[in-house]
């Protein structure tokens, strides 16, 4: 997880991904297009890696999947389990120095209304981290809220800070995934890297509680489809969202129909490339339909 950046004004327009991002930490400069008249806005400042514990509850939650992320939630009657991305998969789980293996075949990759794959994956692990259960957000929070997002980016957990930009629809280059994601912009402060993917994006409540808000899932650059380029930006798949399929699974009951939780109402329409968990060279993505773009 990366910090960079200052901040600029709000958008309220459609946004599609147009090419793909840097797999390398290194100081940015990215030109942002804001406000009306257009004025520049630019990135100086070099990337920094936190990897001290923040002091917060959530550090100790997120572990390692290989050289992803994973997010434990809790101990539910026995039975531990861990969200991660669905481009990540289930695997062994590295939490705090202790690794927990991954009871085969528990993986579920929840799904969208009209049954399509989210890139959410829920599985189980042997063993108990000792941790009590993780507050999982039911509902949205306003855009501009704080949120804190840790993930093993660069090879280590990471921590860094932003704000909701908006909510959106996406696809996830190159895999089956799409749905529902909360978006950051780079130019407010976190960005995802290689390994944060699996990893977590949470917010704390008025009551001091913290609770999962998203699952790292993708990176991209944005912009409008009016043309405005806002920069780079990381989007986390929406637990909220899919809270009621989270909730039903852990709780061991009967996954609920795809008409018993919200409809997808995404402000934005975006392609996003997933993190990649091996640095790796860009490739644009294919001129075709923004909303299905080819991963790198």
């Amino acid at each position: 997880m990366i910090n960079a950046g200052r901040d600029l004004q709000n958008m309220s327009l459609p946004l599609v991904i147009h090419r793909t991002l840097r797999w390398a930490v290194r100081c940015l400069a990215v030109g942002l297009l804001a406000g009306i008249p257009p004025s520049m806005w630019a990135i100086e400042s070099c990337s920094t890696i936190n990897t001290s514990d923040p002091g917060t509850p959530p550090w100790n939650y997120v572990g390692a999947i290989g050289d992803a992320s994973g997010v434990y939630l809790g101990d539910y009657d026995g039975i531990n389990w861990v969200l991660t991305a669905s481009h990540v998969g289930p695997g062994n789980f590295v939490l705090n120095g202790i690794t927990y293996d991954a009871i085969n075949g528990s993986g579920i990759t929840l799904t969208n209304p009209n049954g399509s794959l989210t890139d959410l994956t829920l599985f189980r692990i042997r063993g108990a981290p000792g941790l009590a259960n993780l507050a999982i957000e039911s509902q949205d929070q306003p855009i501009g809220t704080a949120v804190q997002m840790i993930g093993f980016g660069g090879g280590s957990r990471s921590w860094a800070t932003n704000t909701i930009y908006g909510y959106t629809q996406y696809s996830l280059g190159g895999t089956p995934y799409l749905g529902e994601g909360i978006l950051t912009l780079a130019s407010r402060g976190a960005q995802g890297m290689g390994g944060d993917s699996g990893g977590g994006t949470f917010v704390q409540t008025a009551d001091g509680t913290w609770e999962l808000a998203g699952i790292l899932s993708g990176v991209g650059e944005i912009r409008t489809l009016m043309g405005t380029d806002l920069g780079q930006g990381t989007v986390a798949a929406d637990v909220a969202t899919y809270s009621n399929q989270i909730n039903a699974t852990i709780a061991s009951t009967a996954i609920p129909e795809p008409a018993d939780y919200a409809a997808l109402l995404g402000l934005f329409a975006l392609s996003i490339t997933s993190i990649a968990r091996v640095a790796r060279p860009p490739r644009p993505l294919a001129k075709r339909n923004p909303q299905h773009a080819r991963a790198t």
